[in-house]
This record gives structure tokens, sequence and C-alpha cells, in this order.
């Protein structure tokens, strides 16, 4: 998140059409949670005065003017000169979909570069992306969003950053300006708070007042794998995943030399370690991912953290909150990034479930069950051995608890757990673990991983106040039963693509931009920490509760 100093909100309009008050709310805690401007929301045109304007750095209208039945919000000449002198001097101007409705201003319309002449009904609709290389839409993939899809009469002298199609014809939904010294965007999303908490469009509104405020992306940064293990090809898909997100890829380590000879043939430029504290030398290295055995996270991470470079967990982040909790001091001393490798956030099975959660479509959620298992041996290799695996709930388990504390925002009253050791003695992992969460708020989870479950059940079961969800592995969609207004209906929903690239673009984001990042450490520790209370309980026969919630 950067310091971007004084940004101007102005939400004025026909309530008829947009919520102002909502959408000016929602459009000042963007730029203040997101971007750590210092957000000021007025209501009203007149408070556009020489005083009030003189000291900010950039102005956003979510603002319209006259319109039949609505004869408010016409800038006077005096405010449309003041507005044209601010940006021709360096300000910056932010215009969000219905500013371009100003009919009668028209040095106000230059200035934004476009007049509005029509919409589509509200529906759903794709904005492709135009330029990736713009600050403003840099990384960002084409997305659909539920909104007004506008036509505007623009000048062919902006440049366009987003587009979307509207009965053969692009019309402009993205584009960027200068004016004098100033600078200018112009987003036609918008019309609704959905449409402004769209996760793409945050990030646009975000990135536009950043760049009309003169922030410029001068940062790189190259990254680095330590593992690269044959099994699953882990560490060819991090470096891979690393240059699709504009993070360069120099290095890899692995002990063993034969893999290295495997990293040449992936990627014949890169420099190959079989040391990775000889590799920690390079300065070049900005990023160091950990690819390894479970056991050897904590005390690798520490000294890439030591060395002043950010890191990357692969998943489980380690195997107790003691060491989740060192690595996270060790990277706020050291004043570089800690994240941890929890890509099925993106998965597109639980992407579709969470977005029938957050609206809202079940009712609040009081329980729910994740369940994966069968009945098998679970294998000879590290990951069956519990002093270095950590034990059955620590592989597949960390993404179902992950996703579980992702649905349910609550903090954790204590957690209970069983843990059987009943057939498989040949290998040292438990056979069966589950973890019972109880959240604060009185909702409860029921985590299940088994290799003796001889009968298995649904990955998931959630139920909430008013519907609940059913989905198998597999199956390319989940059941969902709602009840609307004491009508039940059942359907199938799909499962929405997966974005595994997703994890590395946000790291990247975070690290050349300043945004947020996804997957804090202190996300992942919560998971480290269910795991060891889950263990802990199991042991006294008490629930146990989880450090630092």
């Amino acid at each position: 998140m950067t310091e971007g100093g004084r940004i101007l909100i102005v939400a004025e309009g026909d309530a008829r059409s947009h919520d102002f008050h909502k959408t000016g709310v929602i459009l000042r805690d963007i730029l203040k949670e997101d971007e750590g401007f210092d957000a000021e929301l007025v209501e009203r045109m007149d408070a556009i005065t020489p005083e009030k304007l003189g000291s900010f750095k950039a102005c956003i209208f979510y603002a319209h003017g006259p319109v039949e039945g609505y004869s408010r919000g016409k800038l006077t000449a005096e405010q449309e000169s003041l507005l044209m002198s601010f940006v021709k001097k360096g300000g910056g101007f932010v215009g969000i979909h219905c500013a371009s409705i100003f009919k009668g201003n028209k040095n106000y319309l230059a200035m934004l570069g476009c007049e509005f002449k029509g919409h589509a009904p509200y529906q759903e609709f794709q904005v492709n992306i135009a330029d990736r290389d713009s600050l403003v839409t840099k990384r960002l993939q084409d997305f659909s969003v539920s909104d007004e899809l506008y036509f505007v009469d623009h000048d062919p002298a902006v440049h366009i950053l987003a587009t979307a199609f509207w009965q053969g014809k692009s019309q402009p939904m993205v584009y960027i300006k200068e004016c004098g010294k100033g600078k200018v965007c112009y987003v036609a999303l918008g019309h609704d708070g959905a449409a402004l908490l769209h996760p793409s469009f945050r990030k646009i509104v975000g990135r536009a007042a950043r760049f009309v405020t003169g922030f410029r992306e001068d940062k790189t940064v190259s990254g680095a794998v330590i593992g690269y293990g044959g099994a699953f090809n882990m560490g060819k898909a991090h470096l891979d995943m690393m240059n699709a997100a504009g993070i360069k890829g120099i290095g890899a380590c692995d002990l063993n030399a034969r893999r290295m000879e495997a990293v040449k043939k992936d990627f014949p430029a890169i420099t190959t370690y079989t040391d990775y504290k000889k590799m920690l030398k390079n300065k070049e290295i900005g990023l160091v991912s950990v690819i390894t055995p479970h056991n050897t996270h904590a005390p690798i991470a520490m000294d890439c953290l030591a060395a002043g470079k950010s890191v990357v967990l692969e998943k489980p982040m380690c195997l107790t909150t003691k060491e989740a909790t060192e690595m996270i001091r060790a990277a706020k001393k050291n004043g570089v990034m800690l994240s941890v490798f929890h890509n099925r956030r993106w998965d597109g099975d639980f992407l579709a479930i969470e977005e029938v959660v957050k609206k809202g479509m079940i009712g609040n959620i009081f329980h729910t069950e994740i369940f994966i298992g069968g009945y098998g041996h679970p294998g000879y290799w590290w990951r069956s051995d519990k002093k270095i695996s950590g034990g059955a709930l620590y592989d597949w388990g960390a993404h179902l608890i992950f996703w579980t504390l992702g649905l349910i925002p609550s903090g954790i009253k204590n957690v209970t757990g069983f843990f059987h050791k009943r057939v498989w003695h040949s290998v040292t992992v438990e056979d069966q673990t589950q973890a019972i969460i109880r959240f604060e708020n009185g909702a409860y989870a029921d985590i299940q991983v088994s290799s003796i479950a001889a009968i298995g059940k649904p990955r998931w079961r959630i139920l909430g106040e008013t519907g609940g969800i059913t989905d198998e592995w597999g199956k390319g969609s989940f059941h969902m039963s709602s009840l609307i207004q004491g009508v039940r209906s059942e359907s199938d929903i799909k499962y929405k693509p997966s974005f595994w690239n997703e994890y590395y673009v946000n790291v990247a984001d975070h690290l050349m931009l300043g945004e947020k990042l996804e997957i804090t450490a202190e996300k992942a520790r919560r998971v480290i920490g269910v795991i060891e209370a889950a263990e802990k309980s199991s042991k006294t026969g008490e629930p146990a509760v989880v450090p630092y919630e």
C-alpha cells in the first residue's frame, strides 16, 4: 500500500438512478483501505471551491449534471474553470461511470475526454483488457461483471485500457489521457455497490487514483526457488508462474545435482546452485520460494529472511505456530514479505462456493463439513513420515482448513481433535485426522482427512440459515438448496475457472506496486494453529485454543 496524499471525492446526482451516498462511501473506503490515500467525500457540487480543491492532489467524480427530473449538479462556469485549471496545472482527475453525464459543460467533457450517449440494461458482460502494460491495468486479466454498459463518444486521442462489446461494437470501459500537466482517467464501470466492490474494479479505481497522482511502477523483482524435486514438478511450476507475473526467475537450488540438470533443460539461462546459502548471496534475487519438505520450511525461510529476501513458502507454512511467529517477526524486522503458497484459494470450485456465500444466497453459515480421503495405504515417502511432514492433516488438510477459515468470518473459540492410528503401522503419519473448529460467532466446522475411510462422504456440506450446499469431488458443479421468501429452490452451480497464477500476480502487485497481499503470513499461521490445537486436543481429550486468535 502506498501513501498517496489527499483526494477529494464528489458524489452527487439523481438518487433514482444511483445510490450516490453508498457508492461515495465505498469509493472513499477503497482509496483509504487499499491505497492509503487521505480521501474526503463531499456530496454537493458546490463544495468545489478554490480553497477546497487547492488542498488535494486529485479529484474523483462519481457525479452527474442535470437530467430530466433532476436539476441539481450543473457545474457553474466558475467551477468548470476551476477544475480545468486544477488539472492543467498538474492535478489529477478520475471520472467514474456517470461522470460523463454533464451536457452543457463542454470544457469539462473535453477535459474528461468523452460524453455519455446511453447504456445497455444492467446485466453481466465481459471486460477485456486492451493494455496490460499500463499501471492501471497491469497484470489484470479479462473479467466478467454485472453492471451498466455505458456508451460514450470519446476523444480519439485517449489511450484505451479496457473495452467491452455491445452489438458488435467495442466500447471503452477504461482509458487515460493527459490534460496540460495533469493526468485524467475515466472508468465507465460502477453502477452500484456490487459493481464497485468487484475485485477488478477495486484494483482499477485504486490504480487510477495512483496514476493521476503521479505514481510510477519503477521497481522490478527477480526470483529464485529452493527445491526442484521431481514430485509434482512444483519447482518448475513456481518459476513458470513467477515469470508469467513479471517476476524474473533467475536462480534455482536443489541438493540433488541431477535436478539442476533438469532446471537447465527447463530454463537454460537460469543460474543453478546446490547450496542455497550461496544462492542467497546473489543480490539480484529479491524473492525466494521454498519448495522443500515441511520440516525444513522454517529454518530455510529464516536464512532467506535474514539475507533480506522476501519469501514464499509452499504450504503448509511450517509445523508449529512458534516457527510461524518467529518467521513473521523476522520478516517484519528485515522489512520483507512473507507469504504462503495457498494457491487453491483460487480453485474454481472454491471461488464459486465463496461467491454464493458472499452474496448471501444461503444466509449466514452455522455448520460446515469438509472431507478428503478413502481407504488405502498413504505411501512410503517423506509425506508419510510424521517427523518430516508433520502428520496427515498438514498436507491436503491445510487446504481444507484455509478454505473453511475463508468462508466463516469469525475468530476461533477452540478446536477439538480426533486422531487415529489403527491400520497403516508401516508409516508414522496418522490414518485419520479430524479437527472440529468452534467459532466465536457460534458456527462450527468439521474437517476430516482419512486413509481408512471405507465409506466416504461429500467434499463439502455447508449449512446456512436460508440454504445449504453439497459438493462432490470432481463433479464440475455443486448443488445448492436455497430458501427465498419461503420458497425453496434447487440448483446446480457450475465451478468457475481456476486461476492459480493469481497467487504470483498478487505477490508481484504487492512487491512492485505496494498493493495488499492476499495470503498473509498471519492467515497462514491460523492454519498451523488449528492443526496444532487439534492434535493437542486429541491427546488431552479437551478442546484447545488457537494461539494469536
